[in-house]
């Protein structure tokens, strides 16, 4: 098992369904590879099954970064989880999820379309 499951399970059970291993791909915003802390994460379909669906963001992006491709990098589960751990209490969550939070050291709140 690896890390990620471990994480998501709670130690040695087995990890949830939609939990994405350690070297899972996921997009990072530059603003985040840059020290931004990440404040806003959304989950797409999946493009293939090296890829967990996750995008992770500062939550202050432009609208012009968000649509070009050149402002995100791929980086691994492992990778985020490295940088913050928080993110472990909701990469189980399914294609089409998102989160936000206000700041660094608040939990995680999930967008639900009414």
């Amino acid at each position: 098992m690896d890390d990620i499951a471990r994480i998501l399970a709670g130690g040695e059970a087995a990890a949830p369904v939609n939990a994405p291993d350690d070297e899972a791909r996921l997009l990072v915003s530059k603003r985040v590879l840059k020290g931004a802390p990440v404040l806003f994460v959304y989950r797409d379909e999946p493009e293939d099954g090296e890829d967990s669906g996750w995008t992770l963001l500062a939550g202050t992006e432009s609208d012009a970064a968000m649509g070009d491709a050149g402002q995100f990098e791929e980086q691994s589960v492992g990778w985020a989880l490295e940088r913050d751990a928080s993110l472990a209490s909701i990469l189980a969550a399914p294609k089409d999820s998102s989160f936000e939070r206000d700041d660094p050291a608040a939990a995680w709140v999930e967008l639900v379309d009414e």
